[in-house]
């Protein structure tokens, strides 16, 4: 179309499509595209390469619909229309809003353009905050991914479905923790077992490569993550973290306060007493510490001073046997007292072996106990639950009723607001207004619903938790040997007292308080 010596000047032609952002520059037979990039940002690919073409002279005209589609953020749409394309010979030319760089005209009107597109874009941001907000709280799934161990509901993509192969992993990371595991050793066992990491199983479910290549490995944040995810106790919690900005996309975590959970939204995978138990440890930094003599210390974070309540700590000292073999005393001091000395505390020193032999006593006597005369313990464990729960169990049955009863009574609400609209008695804009108040209060009033719900169903199932206590210490009336993934399973803490003399002997008082049931008196 052109002829020699002519000089032909190259065009640019891009269209931004926001929300489903897409550019389009023409250069010659190049397609420049930003699918799905959001116009607040001028850090996009392909209009980069389009700035970069325009420094390397390949385009002297930017032509486009109108400003929107060159950006929403008013500061760079002005300094680009105003000093980064003249800069580079390019003229820019917005049709529908009559903006011509090269006649420098209506230069107020991109001004006011430029900030209404602006605003406009946080206007948009804020409607998506709401809407995602709204969902968060009705406890729909919104993640891209569903955790490990479970799916999205091939029926509605909001919604776990546990995965049957994906599961038992999940529950044996449970199962490794309350035996006393590391975050750090469970991965070194999955990786000495060559188990595939989530985003490895990820793929391999469906079929495509691993983007990240091959070869990836378990890490102890990797465990941590899934013991501290309430999704496997049926919770949908939400909403963790969110943009700096509408116009700074990059992510950042929110405060806890923040957080929006919704309670008993799809099948757990772990009890709420082993969710307990682990947190239990994690508040308690209950790890398996191996000493420089290779020795594991069995009570490390059970064993409690009685009167201070600090942690014990462990000792141990080499001797020698009367046949000069070589001999070590293991033994466990209040941590106060270790600390700051008798001005504090007390020493309430114990032996490991006298410990273990009393604790192995204990455990075989309340075996016993639920073998021959299950009821009988079964209603001592009741009678010595705090009075407290049964009045906190009223009062949030209470609570839940009242929730109920306006929910019922917004239902009527809004219906009322409705016909008064029909019928022409209240103007429309006090028609939204008092619909928009009442749903407000409706999804508050359906999230503190849910909270209570879950709630009284827990106090609820006390009882069922001490059945299952029955049937699990039961089990143990010959055990032998106490070893630290038993004592963690069974055990929540012991409290140990001072000695002090009796009638002429040396006693002193230990309570043992198990898990799911705490301290039960024989």
């Amino acid at each position: 179309m052109g002829y020699r010596g002519w000089f032909l000047p190259q065009i640019a032609l891009f269209c931004a499509f926001f929300g489903g952002f897409a550019l389009f520059s023409c250069i010659k037979s190049s397609v420049y595209i930003d699918d799905g990039v959001s116009g607040t940002t001028f850090d996009r690919p392909g209009f980069n390469r389009l700035v970069q073409d325009a420094k390397d002279g390949r385009i002297n005209l930017v032509l486009c619909k109108d400003l929107s589609r060159l950006g929403r953020d008013y500061i760079e749409c002005g300094k680009y229309t105003d000093y980064v394309f003249p800069s580079l010979g390019c003229r820019f030319i917005a049709l529908n809003d009559g903006v011509d760089t090269l006649h420098k005209n209506n230069e107020m009107i991109v001004i006011l353009k430029n900030v209404m597109n602006d605003l406009y874009a946080r206007d948009t941001s804020n409607k998506i905050k709401a809407v995602k907000k709204s969902t968060f709280l009705s406890g729909k799934y919104v993640g891209n991914y569903a955790p490990i161990g479970y799916l999205k509901s091939p029926e509605d993509k909001h919604v776990f479905v546990i995965d049957p192969v994906a599961a038992p992993l999940v529950k044996r990371i449970f199962d490794l923790r309350c035996q006393g595991y590391s975050y750090r050793k469970i991965a070194v066992t999955f990786n000495e077992e060559h188990i595939p990491t989530p985003r490895d199983y990820y793929y391999s479910r469906i079929g495509r490569p691993n983007p990240a290549g091959e070869g990836g490995y378990w890490q102890g944040q990797t465990i941590k993550s899934i013991l501290r995810n309430e999704a496997y106790i049926g919770h949908m919690v939400q909403n963790k973290t969110g943009n700096i900005s509408y116009k700074v996309h990059k992510q950042k975590p929110k405060p806890q306060e923040e957080w929006i959970k919704v309670e008993n939204t799809h099948e757990p995978l772990v009890t709420q007493e082993v969710w307990e138990q682990v947190r239990r440890m994690d508040e308690q930094n209950m790890m398996n510490r191996t000493k420089k003599d290779g020795y594991t210390s069995l009570f490390a974070g059970i064993l409690y001073c009685m009167d201070c309540g600090n942690l014990m700590r462990y000792y141990h000292d080499g001797r020698k046997r009367k046949d000069g073999s070589p001999s070590t005393y293991r033994s466990y001091a209040c941590g106060r007292y270790s600390a700051g000395g008798k001005v504090l505390c007390t020493a309430h020193i114990i032996n490991e072996k006298v410990i273990t032999k009393l604790v192995l006593l204990d455990i075989h006597a309340k075996a016993l106990w639920a073998q021959t005369n299950r009821e009988a313990l079964k209603e001592q464990i009741r009678q010595q639950k705090n009075v407290a729960a049964a009045e906190q169990l009223r009062s949030l049955r209470g609570t839940l009723a009242a929730a109920e009863k306006r929910l019922s009574e917004l239902e009527r609400l809004v219906q009322s607001v409705y016909e008064d609209k029909v019928r022409g008695e209240i103007p429309e804009s006090v028609c939204v207004q008092l619909l928009h108040k009442y749903e407000d209060e409706r999804l508050e009033k359906l999230e503190q619903k849910v909270q209570l719900a879950a709630k009284v169903e827990a106090l609820e199932q006390e009882e069922s938790g001490a059945d299952e206590w029955l049937d699990m210490i039961q089990d143990y009336s010959k055990l032998e040997t106490l070893d630290r993934p038993t004592l963690l399973r069974l055990i929540n803490k012991i409290e140990v007292g001072e000695r002090h003399m009796v009638d002429g002997h040396d006693e002193r008082e230990i309570k043992i308080y198990y898990n799911f049931v705490g301290f039960i008196e024989m």
